[in-house]
């Protein structure tokens, strides 16, 4: 689906990005992982198209992305932000709402059809139950969840997640991580998401593009990406592997 060559990225006379090339197969999840100011962000926005690279290209079935357009692109991919500015006036069913814009001018009504869609994605998404709650009025994880929808109600075959899961509570991340996995499994949606939690990445992920100081460290399967080995040098932490019940889960090696 996705496969990008030779990017790089500049701003303000800074080196973001550095020759990465790599790909995301279609109908799979992939978690972007690194530290903090590594680029996960920015390769992100360049595969959304919202930012150009310095050099390089980013094919999209076989089309360069800069040669789409906008329009089109909309109806491709739809983005989640790492945050959102919360309009007080605005119900869930509202903004929902908003989604279907790619699909029709501004200023025509709602039709069955875009009904259909947004009533789709709010079932989806977990917010049917509070649809026309103000979002002010909402906690975290439920305001996380009306986001979804209105990104689900894009109607697009690739969702792109930055950081989904922060600020939320571990009920609220799992929840929110079991609905993205469900949209794969059941539409065949691409996910490309960025996760810092790397046990939450390995275990709701099918491939990792590790990233460190704007550069591609390694790709492929997630479990052969976040393992001890590459976790320990990049993040210059100690980590070992261990088993508890039928999963593996990284953690620290430094004694407090």
């Amino acid at each position: 689906m996705f496969k990008f060559n030779n990017l790089s990225l500049q701003i303000g006379g800074n080196e973001i990005l550095r020759h990465m090339t790599g790909e995301i197969p279609e109908g799979s999840i992939t978690a972007l992982i690194g530290p903090n100011g590594s680029g996960k962000s920015s390769l992100l926005s360049l595969l959304c198209g919202l930012t150009l690279p310095t050099e390089g290209e980013i094919l999209l079935n076989e089309k360069s992305l800069n040669k789409i357009k906008r329009s089109i692109i909309a109806k491709q991919i739809a983005l989640l932000p790492q945050s959102n500015p919360v309009p007080t006036t605005l119900t869930v069913s509202d903004l929902v709402t908003f989604g279907r814009h790619p699909h029709r001018p501004w200023y025509k009504k709602v039709a069955k059809e875009d009904k259909q869609v947004i009533d789709w994605s709010m079932n989806e998404a977990g917010v049917t139950a509070y649809a026309e709650r103000l979002l002010t009025d909402l906690s975290g994880g439920e305001l996380q969840r009306a986001w979804l929808a209105m990104v689900l109600a894009q109607d697009t075959n690739i969702l792109m997640l930055d950081e989904p899961t922060s600020w939320l509570d571990i009920a609220h991340q799992v929840s929110l991580l079991k609905i993205v996995r469900r949209l794969n499994k059941q539409y065949n949606k691409t996910i490309v998401w960025v996760l810092h939690d790397l046990n939450q990445a390995r275990q709701f992920s099918d491939r990792a593009i590790l990233i460190n100081n704007g550069e591609i460290i390694t790709q492929g399967d997630v479990n052969d990406v976040i393992n001890a080995e590459n976790i320990t040098r990049v993040y210059q932490t100690s980590v070992k592997m261990h088993s508890l019940g039928n999963r593996d889960i990284l953690w620290p090696e430094e004694q407090l």
